[in-house]
């Protein structure tokens, strides 16, 4: 087999066992933190999940099974972009864009879109079904990265160097709206605002931009005609009021944690499991980790992202040039974003969203796309020195 070099530079040094092209020498820290969550995120999806895959599927592995499926299929992504070259990865930013908006329109279309709680946000691929709102995050950093480090002197003129991104990402986030998916064009949104914001935009367009959304999302949420976003503000401000209904899942979620105490229950014990708690191997695993491993096991996985995130800014500020600079730094901030959320919504500092726990909970759409952003941080690693 010939390995085209220009594409995959290192490929071949990685069967020869070149010690730069490990992931465990290329930044140990960030390899066995990666590791360390997904190993985590394996036994937590199982011990999560039985109940469910039991009653609903006869097979108590139902959940497990495709949880590493998605390992397996993310790894060889993260191969992928940890060896391909990175001029090459420069190059697919408009391809991933194109393939980004594609997909967010077959989700419509039936046959091919699939349908889950009047939903239109997944595609089916027959063994699991792909998110393509997922695949959005990574296009955006990868396109906002090129397009802020090519276009460095238009960036301060609101017209020439803002406008047309916020078009472009604007169409991206009304067609995740329309799914209707109101969490994740939050997200992308908040992902190319700090874009634009360590691509060197002034403030005040910024602040301007804020001026007109806030105002105009807050409309959304109480007059877009969709009652659940409502439900969700409302139960935030106060889960007690409705505790079978809209209060439900943040009620169960802070029992869980609590439950927990220091040590926790142990592995496999928790009670909350066992339909109480809803969405427990996914949105609200962190909730179950609390449960079953208590303080010490929640603090763990807050460790394990710190580090990520400590690793993820050392590669962006060690970066060879600016476009692998803010490439490292959108894809960090952008893990830590989703962790954020996700625990957030869990310990309700915010309203719940339905953002999963990056490398932990079960989700082969998020599963996949984090561990290649990961390769991607791995690659520009390997050319710091």
């Amino acid at each position: 087999m010939n390995w085209n070099e220009a594409e995959f530079p290192a490929i071949n040094q990685t069967f020869l066992g070149k010690r730069e092209s490990r992931w465990w020498n290329i930044d140990p820290y960030l390899f066995w933190s990666m590791s360390l969550l997904l190993l985590l995120g394996i036994l937590m999806v199982f011990s999560a999940s039985m109940t469910t895959a039991l009653y609903a599927y006869g097979d108590v592995f139902y959940f497990l099974k495709r949880h590493l499926l998605g390992i397996g299929i993310g790894f060889i992504f993260l191969t992928i972009f940890t060896f391909i070259s990175l001029e090459r990865l420069r190059g697919l930013n408009h391809f991933l864009l194109l393939a980004t908006f594609v997909c967010l329109i077959l989700v419509f279309i039936p046959g091919i879109g699939k349908v889950s709680g009047g939903s239109y946000r997944w595609i089916n691929l027959g063994v699991f079904s792909f998110q393509p709102s997922e695949l959005a995050k990574l296009s955006i950093i990868l396109y906002l990265a090129d397009a802020l480090a090519n276009y460095k002197e238009r960036v301060e003129d609101f017209r020439r160097g803002i406008v047309p991104f916020l078009i472009l990402v604007g169409l991206i986030c009304l067609l995740v709206l329309i799914e209707p998916d109101l969490s994740t064009a939050f997200f992308l949104f908040l992902i190319a605002f700090v874009m634009l914001f360590l691509g060197g935009s002034k403030l005040q367009h910024l602040l301007l931009i804020l001026i007109v959304l806030i105002p105009s999302g807050i409309f959304l949420i109480f007059f877009g005609g969709k009652e659940y976003w409502q439900e969700r503000i409302l139960a935030f401000w106060d889960p007690w009021k409705d505790p079978l209904g809209t209060g439900f899942h943040t009620i169960q979620s802070l029992i869980a944690l609590g439950s927990g105490g220091v040590v926790g229950r142990g592995l496999g014990e928790s009670r909350q499991k066992f339909f109480f708690l809803p969405d427990r191997h996914t949105d609200f695993i962190f909730a179950i980790i609390g449960e079953e491993l208590g303080f010490v096991g929640t603090s763990l996985v807050v460790v394990l992202f710190a580090i990520i995130l400590w690793r993820g800014w050392k590669i962006a500020q060690e970066a060879q040039d600016e476009f692998l600079g803010l490439l490292a730094m959108g894809i960090t901030i952008s893990i830590m974003l989703q962790v954020f959320i996700n625990m957030g919504a869990v310990l309700k500092l915010i309203p719940v969203t339905g953002v999963t726990l990056p490398l932990v909970s079960y989700g082969n759409s998020s599963l996949i796309v984090t561990l290649s952003e990961l390769g991607i941080l791995f690659n520009i690693a390997r050319g710091r020195e």
